[in-house]
């Protein structure tokens, strides 16, 4: 049976509001939430408690090989960045999907309100061959395993 094996890590795809067209990447992280908390002292007996204050979301990060000009996510991120800041900014939902074997979907997070906060180019050097890399960091107020 398919479920009793863990799923890998490597078959996975990011759709950006059910646009698929660019959904290809070679490395995606920062799929966390988790509540932050306020520390209080009790006094007396020398016990500290620690008291559920907000739930924090990470960033995710995308990183690929440099997109053409025209994928609607670097369109995307020239929109919010270039603007700096002078007009609204269009917030989308992500869904990370974790494939089966036949490119189906087997877990899938849905990461809501989300914009790119930060686009950045790794750096070149004549001595390596490897891909150039783009980096996309994208910050949500939510996420959601719907799968």
């Amino acid at each position: 049976m398919a479920d009793e094996w863990p799923l890998p890590a490597f078959y996975f795809s990011v759709v950006i509001d059910n646009n698929d067209d660019d959904s290809a990447f070679q490395e995606v992280s920062g799929i966390e939430t988790q509540i932050e908390t306020d520390e209080y002292r009790e006094g007396g007996n020398n016990l500290t408690y620690h008291l559920p204050k907000a739930i924090k979301s990470s960033n995710l990060t995308l990183k690929r090989g440099i997109a053409d000009s025209n994928s609607a996510l670097i369109q995307w991120c020239q929109q919010i960045l270039d603007s700096q800041l002078s007009s609204a900014i269009a917030t989308k939902t992500v869904s990370v999907r974790l494939l089966d074997e036949t490119g189906n979907p087997c877990r899938v997070w849905e990461l809501y309100n989300a914009y790119p906060v930060k686009w950045r180019v790794e750096g070149f050097s004549s001595t390596k061959n490897e891909v150039a890399i783009e980096e996309i960091e994208i910050c949500y107020s939510r996420s959601a395993r719907t799968q």
